[in-house]
């Protein structure tokens, strides 16, 4: 996929779809280090911005593929996840986690990339939509931020925190961003912040089985 031959990496991972090895592990083990090696190349000046651009959304269509063709053998969860990026880079992460969420059995909706819609009635917006989503879910919700910049950060993780006695059942909410910002990000009272996104899927396996026991 980074030398640019994206039909053969479709017809490998469609290969690897429909042999017995999990989707959640050709995700984690093929797709995501694609990315993290894209990023590494890019930060080093070997591809250029459009290059990258072009591999990720590639990259991504590939975890979309993994949804499309998934039986729906996979027991339903009461869990439930909105997952929202407030920045580009942070998006690709966003939309891989909504899928890795509905592909274990979460009730996942992903909202998008919302950078670009900050004003000063947003956050109503938001708000509205969470509460419609989540308020009559059963068992555990989580709202989940992408982003990469700081502002968007703390609208989104202070807008989510004002719903949290609006919505009855059990609201997380998580932080995932880059190394720059991490240790501000754990500053925004928020349940979880990482730069790993296996790390946040193993944390949200692990607060729903704490929260089921």
């Amino acid at each position: 996929m980074i030398q640019g031959n994206e039909s053969q990496a479709i017809i490998i991972i469609s290969n690897l779809l429909f042999s017995t090895i999990s989707k959640e592990r050709i995700i984690f083990d093929i797709i995501l280090p694609t990315l993290n090696i894209l990023n590494d190349m890019y930060n080093r000046g070997k591809i250029s911005e459009s290059e990258k651009i072009l591999i990720s959304t590639a990259a991504v269509d590939l975890v979309l593929m993994t949804k499309f063709v998934s039986t729906f053998d996979t027991p339903k969860l009461n869990a439930s996840s909105i997952v929202v990026s407030g920045s580009e880079e942070a998006n690709y992460f966003a939309r891989i986690a909504s899928v890795i969420l509905y592909l274990i059995g979460w009730h996942s909706l992903y909202l998008g990339n919302v950078e670009n819609k900050i004003d000063p009635f947003f956050d109503i917006d938001i708000q509205r939509l969470v509460i419609k989503k989540l308020r009559n879910m059963n068992g555990m919700s989580v709202v989940m931020i992408f982003s990469f910049d700081t502002n968007t950060l703390k609208f989104l993780s202070n807008t989510i925190k004002a719903l949290r006695k609006k919505v009855e059942n059990d609201l997380k909410i998580t932080i995932f961003t880059n190394n720059d910002l991490l240790q501000e990000s754990q500053g925004m009272d928020v349940d979880y912040c990482t730069t790993d996104l296996k790390a946040l899927i193993d944390w949200a396996k692990q607060e729903y089985r704490s929260a089921s026991s």
